[in-house]
């Protein structure tokens, strides 16, 4: 069989291929995302996806590599990853009393097997006042996330409703990914 290798060192994804069971390894993507055109947010999500399962298997021919890009859009917008406190403030701020949708794309590539497939969620949060969005703003968490927030962890809380596919909030949409690498192995 060949190697399989998840192409991001996310912890959730690490998380859930260990719950598959499967032997993997973890090399990230190390490509700058960038996407000069797209018909829908769903195909944005499954070209950055592309993109560093591809950059990964330029060097891992013998493998089978996984790629998957999480993001958050409001009203159209990408509501990126915070790189400042600031930010953070401000796009909670934004989310706040607000639905936004979350969409995960997936990308799988070897020499003979190729699959791409997105997974989407509408996330609605409750009115989260200043002071606890201040409070949220000086953890670690929302830093290196879609959205600027983990739904699983403090931001939690203030989740009103999710209607969708609650592990393409958490960055991979797990039935369908081990759904997949399940039929991979086994024709392989």
């Amino acid at each position: 069989m060949k190697r399989i290798i998840l192409a991001s060192k996310s912890k959730r994804r690490i998380e859930f291929m260990n719950e598959f069971g499967f032997k993997y390894e973890v090399i990230e993507s190390t490509k700058p995302e960038f996407v000069d055109s797209f018909n829908s947010n769903e195909e944005l999500v499954m070209k950055l996806a592309q993109q560093k399962a591809k950059e990964v298997f330029e060097n891992n021919k013998d493998a089978l590599v996984l790629g998957f890009d999480t993001l958050v859009f409001l009203d159209g917008e990408i509501i990126g990853k915070p790189q400042s406190q600031e930010e953070c403030i401000k796009m909670i701020k934004k989310l706040s009393g607000k639905t936004h949708k979350v969409i995960t794309g997936a990308y799988f590539i070897s020499d003979d097997f190729e699959k791409s497939f997105y997974s989407s969620c509408f996330v609605t949060f409750t009115n989260i006042d200043y002071e606890e969005i201040l409070n949220y703003s000086s953890t670690k968490e929302p830093y290196d996330k879609a959205g600027g927030y983990a739904i699983q962890g403090y931001i939690g809380r203030f989740i009103k409703s999710i209607d969708g596919d609650f592990f393409s909030v958490v960055g991979m949409p797990k039935s369908e990914v081990y759904a997949t690498l399940k039929e991979y192995i086994k024709n392989h």
